[in-house]
């Protein structure tokens, strides 16, 4: 069951993952921030997760309602899938792309993120999500640098997949309870 917090908590998850898992530990920090308002730190490399874009998953979408205790119907889950711009900023540029080689590293070993290493709600859960990297073109990324309104930086995109938020609405059925035949033969031509 996901809230609908669910989408924080996946960003959430994200940070804690990259930071977690950096070899060596602490190499660099993750900023959750617009790239439009990140600045260069130059005691220690960053590296920003910004979420860019959200749709609904199309492959999940004509879900049967669910079953909730013997008198009730639950509207499916909505399925979404998050897409992340991931940029590197550090003071020198062999830094960046190290940075970004670690995070690449961290995101293609844990590409299917369970517990224990889910937060916020999510950790209660038993849902998982997947995480691809998006083969984006640079006119597509330059796309999206145009719309934060800063000059193309070196950067590249995640979508994390199927993040499930819970419907609250139910409604009530009525279970068959007796059977009625009734039989009559049709009349010939």
């Amino acid at each position: 069951m996901s809230a609908s917090t669910v989408i924080g908590d996946v960003t959430e998850t994200l940070r804690q993952l990259l930071q977690a898992q950096q070899q060596p530990p602490r190499s660099f920090t993750v900023s959750l921030a617009s790239p439009a308002d990140v600045t260069i730190n130059a005691t220690q490399p960053q590296m920003n997760v910004y979420l860019f874009r959200l749709v609904e998953n199309a492959n999940a979408k004509n879900q049967a309602w669910q079953a909730v205790g013997r008198d009730t119907l639950a509207k499916p889950p909505l399925a979404l899938n998050l897409s992340y711009v991931l940029t590197p900023f550090a003071a020198e540029q062999i830094d960046e792309h190290r940075v970004l080689g670690e995070t690449m590293r961290i995101f293609y070993d844990h590409a299917i993120v369970a517990a224990p290493l889910l937060r916020g709600d999510l950790a209660q859960s038993t849902e998982e999500f997947k995480i691809d990297l998006c083969p984006f073109s640079l006119e597509e990324l330059t796309r999206i640098w145009h719309a934060v309104n800063r000059p193309y930086r070196l950067s590249i995109c995640y979508e994390v997949r199927i993040i499930l938020v819970d419907s609250s609405i139910e409604r009530p059925i009525q279970r068959v309870t007796e059977q009625e035949h009734r039989y009559f033969q049709l009349p010939r031509r």
